[in-house]
């Protein structure tokens, strides 16, 4: 069967094609090419790897350190927090990408005495030359659990 262009499906393929190109136009011509800065650029974050960063939440405060000689891709470094209540546990530790997804790779903590937490991790190469990581502790207290970011660079 043999269908024929027939003014119904003309107008239809005119309506389809004239918004193509308002959107087209309006995408090359009026959208505004430099939005700014990002939220993320305005936001100072403490990089726990050259400072030690202090958190507070829901009445319990830790305090995150990563100490490394030279932190780069690939070469194990060590991460410590410390929390103001003895009681706390830490459920799970884990790296992840902040600024470009690299899956999560795990970052091995263990108590050394109660309320100090200490282990070893390491992350991947990327393409980019500055990566912001998130060292994610999945944390519990009293029954609730709760969850703290601690965010640092690696250069290469």
């Amino acid at each position: 069967m043999r269908d024929r262009l027939t003014g119904p499906k003309l107008v239809q393929i005119i309506i389809v094609m004239a918004i193509l190109v308002v959107a087209f136009l309006f995408r090359t011509y009026w959208y505004e090419a430099d939005p700014g800065p990002s939220e993320q650029d305005n936001v100072a974050f403490c990089d726990i790897s050259h400072n030690k960063c202090v958190m507070e939440q829901a009445g319990v405060i830790a305090e995150a350190r990563l100490h490394a000689e030279a932190l780069s891709a690939e070469t194990p470094f060590t991460l410590e927090v410390q929390f103001s209540v003895p009681g706390v546990k830490v459920k799970r530790s884990m790296l992840e990408g902040d600024t470009m997804y690299m899956g999560t790779l795990p970052a091995i903590i263990s108590e050394v005495e109660p309320g100090r937490w200490r282990g070893q991790a390491l992350v991947g190469a990327c393409t980019e030359a500055r990566m912001v990581w998130a060292w994610v502790l999945d944390i519990e207290f009293e029954g609730r659990s709760q969850q703290l970011r601690f965010l640092f660079e690696v250069s290469h």
